[in-house]
């Protein structure tokens, strides 16, 4: 038992003067008035009260005054606050992590888990003492203080009123590194980080994490943190959820567009029910299937004579998680890239922007050097009109309003510096991880001769032989630039000779496919983008499209400025949906891509038990009431309305009596 009192010195002493007045009440005798009346037994009554001469009596035992000191001392009992904790106590410094994720929106408990999380932190709130500490943290993918340490209640429940439920995934590391800082500063939070020195008091708190458990692990020392897991939802939670669902052309077939979808069951049950196919809000197609517990089921659909447009896939099935029963799809409409190659004639470098995958995106059209003086190329370089040049062994006078890629020459008014030719030289290391090298080996290809770079402010490596970097890309205004620091084919005594053996490699159509894609912004197939709610999408339109529309499943339109950058990014996508691209004039689309919830770890609801957190293990606590305190004032304040009412009565009796 424990006690914390509500009221200050003065108002103890206030109530503590309470009783001796009651009891001086009892003291008192009555001044009584002289009656006539015609019977000697009520004279001789009268008589004796008129036989006192002092204003006090000797304290008779009386049951009513008992009744009235018993309400007081209830009442100053109250206000002490009794109440009892478990063993583990909430603290005087609390960390409340409230996962709002989306695997929080199922209603298998009463309106969602997030609401019921709420109301478990608002509990929690209510337990603290005076002088207790907390803030409030709500997690998904990311952590979102919402209150920092105060001891004011009424501002930690408005913190957590204010938590909605997202259509996020989630991630516990963002939100514990957070609480991690406070508790641990100083300290990297790393657990592999052995050497990490603490630099300034630690304050210990203890973190209550209200959530279904369903991230990874996070690798992390909590340090002074005292972790407490408080499982939301049910065990027996049921759901089914679309885990993943594409749209793509027929590659033997254009006019024919195949989608195909996978469906997950998370459940115990076996689970009957239809897949609906909507284009454009038209029902097209439908699917029964039986999925059986914990187990996944395909699904393909065959849609013909579509160029374009937006579908949608809804399993017809009620459970307990409804954001999963729906995906979207899209088809981009067509769009061709304009493309300059100007050459003095390389045969390898004409074929490999010739190859089917090309010419079903770009259309290249060939110049010479010697046109790059002429005022029609002139107008042409600043025309914004043309998505990639490639300029082959030479450059133009000024750099064009377009991305480029230049071989064995560097972009002209710029800090590009190349150094003079040497060799042989041989690939030491490639950055395959960059768009423009996507699947693009250069292990074994040999040089005769190349140069080395030195890349402007923001320029990235790409490519590096034993003399130095071979092929760079950087920024320009809103524009992209790459180099290839060798030619293709060298003069000699002989004639013209090949310099390289890479355009016979796989490597080299490649490369020139994926700087269509990276520096024209073309797309390779024509399926729209998915990415997973609030994640950035970068927008596949050509640089000379400087301001775009991005219309949300809202029904919202968001501007984007190009400015100085040569990507345009979207981040606001947090509604799962379609979202359409366009220009300026708000007319042709441009672009579309989808939001979908593709995560089986957020589709699969049952709360997990126990958490593990670096090298500790949290088990997850189902009664709450042992971690809070319990209070006892509500009923001590009852029980004085009952003693209030016994005290009624027999004062009502003897009147009567």
């Amino acid at each position: 038992m424990n006690w914390a009192p509500m009221l200050s010195w003065p108002w103890w002493l206030a109530m503590a003067s309470v009783p001796p007045l009651i009891i001086m009440l009892y003291f008192l005798k009555l001044r009584r008035q002289p009656v006539e009346v015609p019977s000697t037994y009520l004279w001789r009554r009268t008589l004796e009260d008129l036989h006192v001469n002092s204003i006090w009596q000797r304290l008779r035992r009386n049951i009513l005054l008992f009744l009235q000191l018993l309400v007081i001392a209830i009442l100053v009992l109250a206000l002490l606050r009794p109440g009892m904790r478990g063993s583990d106590t909430v603290g005087d410094r609390v960390i409340l992590m409230i996962d709002n994720s989306a695997s929080m929106q199922a209603v298998d408990v009463a309106a969602n888990r997030v609401a019921e999380a709420k109301q478990r932190a608002l509990h929690i709130i209510d337990a603290l003492d005076t002088n207790d500490a907390a803030m409030v943290i709500a997690f998904s993918d990311a952590a979102d203080v919402r209150q920092t340490f105060t001891t004011d209640k009424r501002r930690l429940r408005a913190a957590v009123d204010s938590i909605a439920p997202t259509y996020r995934t989630t991630d516990l590391t963002e939100a514990l590194r957070a609480a991690s800082g406070l508790a641990n500063p100083g300290r990297t939070s790393q657990i592999e980080d052995l050497n990490d020195i603490q630099v300034a008091e630690a304050l210990p708190a203890n973190v209550f994490i209200l959530s279904d458990g369903g991230f990874a692990p996070p690798q992390l020392d909590l340090g002074n943190l005292k972790t407490t897991y408080l499982p939301i939802g049910q065990p027996t939670a049921q759901n089914v959820g679309i885990v993943g669902f594409t749209v793509d052309r027929n590659a033997e077939r254009e006019d024919q567009v195949e989608a195909f979808a996978r469906v997950q069951n998370f459940g115990s049950q076996v689970v009957d029910t239809n897949l609906n196919l909507y284009l454009d809000d038209q029902l097209i197609d439908a699917r029964a299937v039986t999925i059986e517990p914990q187990s996944v089921s395909g699904v393909s659909f065959d849609i013909h004579n579509l160029e374009s447009g937006v579908l949608k896939l809804v399993v017809d099935h009620q459970d307990d998680l409804s954001v999963d029963n729906i995906a979207f799809a899209g088809l981009d409409p067509p769009k061709v890239l304009d493309v300059v190659l100007v050459t003095a004639g390389n045969v390898a470098l004409e074929a490999a922007l010739k190859t089917s995958q090309v010419t079903s995106i770009a259309n290249v059209r060939l110049a010479t050097p010697e046109e790059l003086d002429s005022p029609q190329f002139q107008s042409l370089l600043r025309s914004g009109t043309i998505d990639l040049f490639v300029f082959d062994d030479c450059r133009p006078a000024v750099p064009p309003e377009a991305s480029a890629l230049y071989i064995n020459a560097v972009p002209p008014e710029s800090p590009w510096k190349m150094t003079a030719a040497s060799g042989p030289l041989f690939v030491i290391d490639s950055n395959r991880s960059h768009p423009l090298m996507q699947y693009v080996d250069l292990g074994t290809v040999r040089i005769v001769e190349g140069s080395s770079l030195e890349l402007p402010p923001g320029g990235t490596e790409l490519a590096r032989t034993d003399a130095g970097v071979l092929i760079g890309i950087a920024p320009r205004d809103a524009y992209l630039d790459a180099v290839v620091a060798m030619p293709l084919n060298r003069k000699s005594d002989q004639g013209t000779l090949p310099n390289t053996d890479w355009p016979i490699k796989r490597s080299f159509p490649v490369f020139f496919f994926n700087a269509l894609q990276t520096l024209g912004g073309a797309v390779a197939t024509s399926a729209s983008k998915s990415v997973l709610p609030g994640r950035p999408v970068p927008l596949s339109v050509t640089t000379r499209v400087a301001t775009v529309h991005v219309e949300t499943p809202a029904g919202e339109v968001v501007q984007l400025e190009r400015g100085n950058t040569p990507q345009l990014v979207f981040t606001d996508t947090e509604r799962p949906g379609i979202y359409r691209v366009r220009g300026a004039d708000n007319d042709r689309i441009l672009q579309l891509f989808t939001v979908n919830l593709f995560s089986e770890r957020e589709s699969d609801i049952v709360p997990v038990p126990d958490l593990q957190i670096g090298v500790e293990k949290v088990t997850g606590t189902a009664n709450q009431e042992e971690l809070v305190r319990v209070e006892y004032w509500r009923w001590l304040l009852l029980l004085a309305l009952v003693v209030l009412g016994i005290e009624w009565y027999v004062y009502n009796r003897r009147i009567a009596v």
